[in-house]
């Protein structure tokens, strides 16, 4: 597991808003931290993957949807 800086919570949420709370997310950590994302929306889990290594970020991790549907990405800012 991933020491992250800071955990964005986007269950329960469909697109766009799993993509803008990354967004927000990623502006509020420093250079070289970790944002944990928390998702249950599966379309999302792609679109966020994209958005990050669009505007310079490092995905380092994906934990597969667990048996709740629940995934978790860990976006390493760039």
């Amino acid at each position: 597991m991933h020491n992250a800086e800071t955990q964005v919570d986007t269950t329960g949420q469909a697109c766009p808003v799993p993509v803008l709370r990354t967004r927000r997310g990623l502006k509020a950590i420093e250079s070289g931290k970790i944002l944990e994302i928390i998702g249950d929306f599966f379309p999302a889990k792609k679109n966020i993957q994209d958005y990050a290594e669009k505007h310079g970020h490092e995905v380092i991790e994906v934990i597969e949807p667990d048996e709740n549907g629940v995934y978790k990405i860990f976006i390493k800012k760039g």
